[in-house]
């Protein structure tokens, strides 16, 4: 009698775990519904409220069925095993589709301001097929050349873009002309290069426009010139600059693009082709942070060899190349090891130079003179305090 009580209380105990899993089976079931009829109604607000909602529930349900099929495995019950993976795999049914991801879309497009914006970052976040990208396209024809390129990047619906300027393309200006713009068409400028922009929030192209011109510009005192009224064949004027002190050595312009070098004391250049972008070019060494190996060059021990570094660094825009160093110290303090020779220094780069040794002969505070010469002679020198004591 008492065993079959017992059998009689298992079963309703299994009873209410299955109908459990059935009543959460039929929650995710109607909250899938519901999300795909307020899709279909157009309810932003209440399609996402749903959706978490189901997100939420189908997630527990797949935590569930996981650590049964866990168990399962552990107990050896290959049954209980397929049965709480084939759970697993029917969760995994509920992501939003396509249809109702574009839905969405068209709904959360009609909103306004913060709202939008707000919603379709949430669709990205939700939807494996809502990621807005936005595509560059350039291309150019000429008598002896064609070229097409495209370069397609996703972005974030709502957020600041920055566009393209015209050192971020690659394309020989001699034959292309100068980037003029972007376009929503391709043949009328919407927005400048390098302006910044709200990021579209459905798939756009931006299409480069070209113009024949010529431009100066200088990074360095802040110059830019544009010769427009030009074609191919014309002399232009090359502007004359002023270098912003006398540690700058002027030394030419370059369109990086095509190559084409301006001598220093060009006074104009023949525009070959549909235009040209030079840059000018400032050579500038620094000598800076010298310090010791072992102690510091406030403190240096007299009678005693110490090794020395310092850094050298481009701060032009133009590489310096076969550079001569030398160090020289005064009556009290003697350079033992101070020649050296770098053969390349790229504009924007430093180095720290090693290997210098010295020694202090007297007391007191000396001078420690270092001087780097490039292969046109042009000549930076600075002179640094050491203390001998």
């Amino acid at each position: 009698m008492r065993r079959n009580s017992i059998k009689k209380i298992a079963a309703v105990s299994v009873a209410l775990v299955l109908s459990a899993a059935m009543l959460f089976a039929a929650d995710s079931a109607a909250l899938y519904q519901e999300f795909s009829d307020a899709v279909a109604a157009g309810d932003v607000k209440e399609a996402i409220d749903i959706y978490t909602e189901l997100s939420e529930t189908a997630g527990k349900e797949y935590t569930k069925a996981q650590r049964s099929y866990e168990k399962a495995l552990d107990a050896g019950n290959m049954a209980k095993a397929r049965e709480a993976w084939n759970d697993m795999r029917s969760i995994t049914s509920y992501p939003m589709t396509e249809e109702e991801s574009d839905a969405l879309l068209s709904a959360i497009l009609k909103e306004d301001g913060d709202a939008r914006k707000e919603d379709a970052l949430w669709l990205m976040e939700n939807s494996r097929y809502y990621h807005p990208m936005v595509t560059y396209s350039w291309s150019s024809d000429g008598d002896n050349f064609s070229f097409s390129y495209k370069s397609s990047s996703s972005v974030t619906p709502g957020e600041e873009l920055t566009l393209p300027d015209a050192d971020s393309i690659s394309v020989n200006t001699s034959q292309a002309g100068v980037l003029t713009g972007w376009g929503i068409t391709p043949d009328e400028v919407t927005y400048q290069p390098g302006e910044t922009i709200e990021a579209p929030y459905t798939d756009q192209t931006y299409y480069a426009i070209w113009s024949t011109q010529v431009v100066f510009s200088d990074s360095v005192t802040g110059f830019s010139s544009e010769v427009t009224d030009v074609a191919s064949g014309d002399e232009v004027a090359v502007p004359v600059l002023s270098a912003p002190d006398d540690s700058y050595v002027f030394s030419g312009w370059v369109d990086k693009s095509s190559g084409e070098y301006i001598a220093p004391d060009d006074e104009t250049v023949t525009l070959e082709g549909n235009g040209a972008r030079f840059e000018a070019l400032w050579k500038k060494a620094e000598i800076k942070d010298l310090s010791s190996k072992h102690y510091d060059i406030a403190s240096l021990p007299e009678n005693t060899q110490v090794s020395l570094q310092f850094v050298l660094s481009n701060s032009g825009t133009e590489d310096l190349r076969n550079l001569e160093i030398e160090c020289t110290g005064d009556d009290g303090f003697q350079v033992l090891a101070g020649s050296g020779r770098i053969s390349f220094l790229g504009d924007g780069n430093d180095v720290t130079l090693t290997g210098l040794k010295a020694v202090g002969t007297s007391s007191g505070t000396h001078t420690l003179d270092i001087t780097v010469t490039d292969r046109d002679g042009d000549v930076w020198s600075s002179s640094f305090d050491v203390t001998v004591e």
